[in-house]
């Protein structure tokens, strides 16, 4: 039996979206219109599923089949500190899921006659003097499909899926 030990700090699991940036983006071409939403406190679910059949022989396993695609869920809620947009008086992250108000003209993620969709990106930036580097979670096409409000709590709830089956997650140091 082997024993592992850690050395050093042992590597965390946890993510506090307080120390992430989550920009909203839209599929304006060639410069995307993004919303930047500072987090104060919340948190990001997300839910990946996989179907794999059973195929049998006779009535005894014989082998697995990969089953069909599902969507990847998504569900955000947080309460944010600060807002910043590309261009102008930001919008609030309700227009631009919505794209109502002066996100109207907003551009969608997914091609014509399908839902409007974004991109939800986090930008994870781990302490300095860490080696770890820091990480960039995309979900994409995201369409809402759950958009609660709650004016006492200054909170964004919001849930949907993607039309994805994954997150794309990509290292990198920011600037």
């Amino acid at each position: 039996m082997r024993i592992w030990k850690w050395v050093g700090a042992p590597p965390t699991s946890s993510i506090d979206l307080k120390d992430c940036t989550i920009k909203f983006r839209d599929g304006t071409s060639p410069t995307p219109n993004e919303l930047e939403i500072k987090v104060d406190e919340g948190n990001l679910t997300f839910e990946e599923k996989r179907n794999v059949e059973v195929k049998k022989d006779r009535g005894e396993l014989d082998y697995l089949k990969e089953g069909d695609e599902e969507p990847l869920t998504v569900s955000l809620d947080m309460r944010f500190d600060t807002l910043k947009a590309s261009s102008g008086d930001p919008v609030t992250p309700y227009e631009f899921l919505k794209k109502t108000g002066g996100a109207s003209a907003y551009a969608s993620t997914s091609p014509a006659c399908q839902p409007d969709t974004i991109d939800i990106v986090v930008y994870i930036s781990h302490l300095c003097g860490t080696t770890i580097e820091d990480e960039i979670h995309v979900y994409p096409k995201f369409a809402y499909t759950n958009l609660p409000g709650d004016y006492r709590a200054g909170t964004l709830s919001v849930s949907g899926i993607c039309n994805a089956v994954a997150p794309t997650v990509t290292r990198s140091t920011f600037p």
